[in-house]
Order: C-alpha cells, then structure tokens, then sequence
C-alpha cells in the first residue's frame, strides 16, 4: 500500500465526498473498490452513485462474488473479495488491514457519531502508521 487518506467528514456529507474520491480516480482511470460494512449500505452506495450527478455517470456495478470482473471500473462489495482487480479502496465499513494492504491507495472516514467509533477509525489510523504507510488526515 503506497498511501492512506483518512476524511473527516460530516456524516451527511459523507456520500457527496465519497462520489468525489470515486470521481477523481474515475477521471485518472483507476479502478475503485468500494467496501461497505452491510448490504443495505452497499446498495444506498449504488443508488447514490446512479442518482448524484446524471451529467457525469460513472460505470459502476454491485460485486457479489469471486468471478472476474476486471471490465468494471468501480464496484462495490461487502465481502473482502476485489474481482474488479481495482487499485484504489474506499472503505466505507471498517475491512481488515490485510484487504486494505491489497490496494495502491485506501480512503477511510472518520466516523464521530460515537466515542466507541471514534476511537476505532483513531485505532485503524494507528495501525496504518505501525505499518509504515503514510496516513494523511484530511478535512
């Protein structure tokens, strides 16, 4: 892993700075594998993304299982499975180091809305640095 991105965030801005990081390795054309934490959130992920912008539609597919899928320039799984063979993660749920460390570049949020999940995204931040990957916050 070259880099890690922690986003603070507000939480109801977190869709709008996802479709961003989606948008920007899009235009670079850099495959994207968005992790989500459950399936209803995979799913208001794939609507986000159909509805947000409709003047720049960004090809994306909900990834179930271990087939190739290397044609899909963003997909979206729950599972800790990149069959788009994607370089860039977003982690909108929290996946294990040994995933993340697959990837070119992670993006993480920084999660407030609890103290038990604050200091998850403060434990996975130090965990990304006792790995030697450069971790930027960004606000």
């Amino acid at each position: 892993m070259h880099a890690c991105f922690f986003h603070e965030t507000e939480f109801a801005l977190r869709d709008h700075k996802l479709f961003e990081i989606v948008e920007e390795a899009y235009r670079r054309h850099e495959k994207v594998l968005i992790f989500a934490g459950t399936q209803e959130r995979a799913a208001a992920i794939d609507r986000f993304l159909w509805v947000l912008k409709q003047e720049a539609f960004i090809p994306h597919k909900m990834l179930s299982g271990a087939d190739d899928e290397s044609e899909v320039p963003v997909g979206i799984v729950t599972t800790e499975l990149n069959p788009a063979r994607a370089s860039v993660l977003i982690a909108d749920g929290h996946c294990t180091l040994d995933f993340a460390a697959g990837f070119k570049a992670v993006h993480e949020f920084v999660d407030r809305s609890t103290p038990e999940r604050h200091e998850a995204c403060r434990r996975r931040f130090r965990a990304y640095r006792a790995l030697q990957v450069p971790v930027e916050y960004l606000k």
